[in-house]
């Protein structure tokens, strides 16, 4: 469904955050006859707008069933008031994917359990390194209606999709890039297998025209990438183009993601040249394995991105040793942890700092009695412990191994309050 005939229909915005927000500026923008009704779970949302309904609070999920078409957010789970409404949802990555193609613009999508916005983002930096038409949109970029605008046919979108992006969709991009896979967000999903299908979405309906480049070492991943009709290229970290030290990324597990990135820049005219003196110039996101400096003699290091035990054992991983105080825990998803603390027992950690909830199942799975393990009710404590407990010239890491919700607002709080925490 293009943007464009959504004009004089009965709208309701169902999560009003950023994509929320984000449709509500397309729909006046390009279907100014639309009818719209903000609904939001917060009864404090503000709308400023005094030509749109709102149903908000205890109300956000009534009459449903009165609009032509809901447009749900990424992250609102499929309720039974939303299921029986199920025709009538659609998203915004929908919209744009349609309106888009219109345009014979080209999305390249990109999704993984890890690795995908670094993915993503270094794809559009050696894409724009080549001189392309290019912008970052979704998750980490700008939200995807706001430039519906600049779609043309010179025009290539680089646009991050999540499980939650990806479960409802009927349209695939036309270049798909699969970074990783572990198990995730099955609070949300229910079942790893429920999760694994939602991903499938960004290849099950590609044409035999389309493209999908996927990291070959997961079983999973090659499984998604088998679902699609176009052509298959696989990659590992053997075909990055450089060493991990010539660039300023942190860990060899990068390399994958490298990789991907320079096929697809490839496979879109870049130069070998242009793309490699990208890759050695990109920064980096922040919370991905990010050297925040030392501070107190001591190297601090935020991973604040990790929310799984696969993602913070990548990470030790990748600091080879380095690592003697680790900052873990968060929101519990029930995730297994065993697999962490083997590894944890075999590294030269010599403490750990937990926070709630699932610090105490993390501590539980650590069998080597030598390794200090600290409860932590807050940043503050952690840190402070973690300043008294590390040697100098030795790292700390945060990488929670789980969600970040039951004590921060997201993963990126979490990672600045880390920041602020270290120089006081």
């Amino acid at each position: 469904m293009k943007i464009t005939e959504l004009n004089g229909k009965k709208i309701c915005i169902l999560g009003f955050g950023k994509e929320g927000q984000s449709a509500l500026r397309a729909l006046q923008e390009f279907a100014a006859d639309a009818s719209i009704t903000i609904s939001d779970k917060n009864p404090s949302v503000l709308i400023d707008e005094g030509n749109i309904e709102k149903q908000l609070g205890d109300q956000w999920l009534n009459n449903l069933d009165q609009f032509d078409v809901i447009i749900k957010s990424p992250g609102i789970p499929p309720t039974k008031e939303i299921s029986a409404n199920r025709d009538k949802v659609t998203s915004t990555t929908k919209i744009f994917l349609d309106t888009v193609s219109e345009k014979n613009s080209v999305v390249i999508g990109v999704t993984g359990s890890k690795g995908k916005s670094t993915t993503a983002s270094l794809i559009a930096h050696i894409l724009k390194s080549g001189r392309k038409d290019a912008y970052l949109v979704g998750n980490i970029g700008i939200p995807s209606l706001d430039l519906l605008k600049q779609a043309k046919a010179e025009t290539i979108f680089v646009q991050e999709m999540s499980s939650f992006q990806l479960m409802d969709l009927t349209v695939s991009p036309e270049i798909a890039v699969i970074t990783s896979f572990f198990p995730d967000h099955l609070d949300y999903h229910g079942s790893v297998k429920e999760y694994l299908e939602a991903k499938r979405n960004i290849t099950k309906h590609q044409k035999e025209t389309d493209q999908v480049f996927y990291g070959s070492q997961w079983k999973e991943v090659t499984s998604l990438a088998e679902s699609s009709s176009g052509k298959k290229h696989p990659y590992s970290k053997y075909d990055s183009p450089v060493d991990i030290k010539e660039t300023k990324l942190l860990g060899s597990h990068n390399l994958c993601n490298i990789a991907g990135a320079y096929k697809v820049a490839l496979h879109l005219g870049v130069s070998e040249r242009v793309a490699i003196e990208a890759i050695k110039t990109f920064e980096g996101l922040p919370h991905r394995l990010q050297l925040l400096g030392s501070f107190a003699e001591i190297n601090w290091v935020d991973d604040a991105i990790s929310t799984t035990p696969e993602s913070t054992i990548a990470a030790l991983e990748a600091l080879e040793g380095n690592v003697e105080t680790l900052i873990c825990g968060g929101q519990d998803r029930g995730n297994d942890f065993s697999e962490l603390g083997t590894f944890i027992s075999g590294s030269n950690i010599k403490t750990v700092i937990v926070f709630p909830e699932s610090g105490i199942r993390i501590k539980d799975s650590i069998s080597n009695k030598d390794i200090k393990i600290i409860e932590a009710s807050n940043m503050e404590q952690a840190v402070s412990e973690a300043k008294t407990n590390t040697s100098p010239n030795r790292a700390c890491l945060l990488s929670p191994a789980s969600p970040s919700y039951n004590m921060y607002k997201n993963f990126e709080e979490k990672g600045e309050v880390f920041k602020s925490e270290i120089i006081n």
